[in-house]
C-alpha cells in the first residue's frame, strides 16, 4: 500500500488520519499476460495503479486493434473515461505482462471525493494531469513526424522499447513496424 500513499501524495499531502480513512478502499488485482483489465462495452470498475507489469490501450478500428497507450510500474491504468461517465469502455485495456495493478472502485473513490477534501483536490489534480497528457499526445500526433514521436517515446519511455512488441509501439506512434524498426535500428 506503500505504493498508493507515495502515488496520492504526489499530488496532494495527506496526514496519517487521510491514510487510515483512504487506505482500505484500495485493493490489489492480479492479471496474467494476456487478461483483459476492462474491454470495449464493458464500464469500467476500477481506477488503478500499476503495481508492476505493462499494460496495453487499445481500440478496434476497421479490423485493426491501434494502440493508443500504456500503463506500466506507477502509472495509471484502466479505461478512465469508462471509469468516470459510468458509460461502456470504448478502449480495451488488457496485460501485456503478468501485471499487478491496485484499485479503487467508483463507489469508493466518489465516497472519498465527498467525504474528504483532500480527496477531491486530488481527484480535480489527476483529471488536469491526465487532459494534458491526452492533449499533448493529440498535438505530436498530428504535428509531429515520425521521426520526431520515435525520439519523444525514446526520450519519455526508452523502457518501453524492452517491454512492449514493436508491432505494438509502431501502432502507438502511428507508423508501420518497418518504419518503426528503421528509425530503431538507425537510434542504434
Amino acid at each position: 500500500m506503500e505504493l498508493v500513499r507515495r502515488t496520492l501524495e504526489r499530488y496532494v499531502p495527506l496526514d496519517q488520519s487521510d491514510w487510515e480513512r483512504i487506505a482500505p478502499y484500495w485493493t490489489e488485482h492480479a492479471f496474467s499476460r494476456g487478461a483483459s483489465v476492462c474491454a470495449v462495452g464493458q464500464v469500467e470498475q476500477r481506477f488503478y495503479i500499476v503495481k508492476s507489469g505493462v499494460q496495453r490501450l487499445s481500440f478496434p478500428h476497421d479490423g485493426e486493434d491501434l494502440c493508443v497507450g500504456f500503463a506500466y510500474d506507477g502509472s495509471w491504468s484502466g479505461e478512465y473515461a469508462s471509469f468516470v461517465t459510468r458509460k461502456p469502455a470504448r478502449f480495451d485495456v488488457v496485460a501485456i505482462t503478468d501485471s499487478v495493478l491496485v484499485g479503487i472502485d467508483h463507489e469508493a473513490l466518489q465516497r472519498l471525493y465527498n467525504e474528504m477534501p483532500v480527496m477531491e483536490r486530488f481527484g480535480r489534480l489527476i483529471l488536469e494531469e491526465l487532459l494534458v497528457g491526452r492533449s499533448t499526445r493529440e498535438i505530436e500526433q498530428l504535428s509531429l513526424s515520425a521521426e520526431e514521436r520515435f525520439d519523444r517515446l525514446v526520450a519519455r519511455s526508452p523502457h518501453l522499447l524492452q517491454l512492449v512488441s514493436q508491432k505494438d509501439i509502431a501502432s502507438y506512434l502511428r507508423m508501420t513496424p518497418e518504419t518503426f524498426s528503421r528509425l530503431r535500428r538507425k537510434r542504434s
